[in-house]
């Protein structure tokens, strides 16, 4: 576990449920089974928005909720519920009242057009790449706009490379935010294997001697050399597996902020915060100055992973 194979990653959430998250008034659109959000009609979220260790999150206090295909919740601290019949919908702002794309960002996409995004960097044994190799701009599934990135499976896509496909972007050295939208259709994200969804590193090269992962590994956690930090309550609880799972078939709203220096990685999970990862990982060699998204398959299997509304920075840019 641990080790980078070379060549050959909402607006609803929950941990073990399916859940959506109301706000504003704005207009996204969400496609084939997600959840959906709709603007000040509806059922108000609570005025905290968060379901404590179950890991449910909902918006701000004048959101509403509609659910999609997949069911939704909101609610307050102690969550209420509103299911819909509709596959999709239009989306208000999150609870954090996010932007798409800060003035500080040193990296943003929406993968809008079938160009490799600005400042993204594609290395396929090493050495830079077609990045259609592994990925494709794809319009039949969106958070936004009217495309997102999906990263190829190897099982179901000729020509995919193998177990490394990600892009790696720039970062602010030392310490940034990250927020981005990811979604599987055919398993949860947070199997009990150890597979990598992105991480922050000291290099754009596939074996980065500092990698602080994104993953999969009993739950959603971060992982550094198989050091893993879980969502509290979740991971390996008195020896037992007890995942933090994000259901298939929705977008789920990802936030990190990464910070070598002082070593503490936070998590948030459509606004709300789920790891606080304290002298985490236990030493850094060199600053993180990348951030890295996509899928490496360690534990398998292939998937079809997409992910929308990237955007890396110094600042936090919220859930849209």
């Amino acid at each position: 576990m641990g080790v980078w194979v070379v060549g050959a990653a909402v607006c609803g959430v929950c941990a073990l449920g399916a859940c959506s998250a109301g706000g504003g008034d704005g207009g996204r659109a969400n496609q084939a089974g997600t959840s959906s959000v709709s603007g000040s009609g509806g059922s108000a979220a609570g005025s905290v928005g968060t379901a404590g260790g179950a890991g449910v999150t909902a918006g701000g206090s004048s959101g509403g909720v509609a659910g999609g295909s997949a069911g939704a919740t909101a609610g307050g601290s102690t969550g209420g519920s509103a299911a819909g019949g509709g596959s999709s919908g239009a989306g208000g702002a999150g609870g954090s009242g996010g932007v798409l794309c800060p003035a500080d960002a040193t990296f943003c996409s929406s993968f809008e057009d079938n160009a490799m995004p600005a400042k993204a960097v594609y290395k396929f044994n090493a050495a830079p790449g077609d990045w259609s190799r592994d990925f494709e701009v794809d319009t039949t599934l969106f958070h936004g706009g009217k495309s997102s990135l999906r990263v190829k499976s190897g099982s179901a896509d000729s020509g995919a490379s193998g177990a490394y496909q990600m892009l790696a972007v720039p970062a602010p050295s030392g310490s940034f935010w990250v927020r981005l939208y990811i979604q599987q259709t055919e398993l949860d994200i947070g199997g009990l294997d150890h597979n990598v969804f992105g991480g922050a590193a000291d290099s754009d090269e596939p074996n980065s001697p500092v990698m602080i992962e994104l993953a999969e590994d009993v739950g959603v956690a971060f992982n550094t050399n198989d050091a893993v930090r879980w969502p509290m309550n979740y991971g390996r609880v008195n020896g037992a597996p007890m995942p933090f799972s994000l259901p298939k078939g929705m977008w789920h709203c990802i936030e990190i902020n990464y910070d070598s220096a002082k070593r503490e990685q936070k998590l948030f999970v459509n606004s709300a915060p789920q790891i606080d990862a304290t002298d985490y990982p236990a030493s850094v060699a060199n600053p993180v100055k990348i951030f890295k998204f996509g899928f490496n398959k360690l534990h398998g299997p292939p998937r079809k992973v997409w992910f929308d509304d990237v955007a890396v920075g110094p600042t936090r840019a919220g859930c849209l």
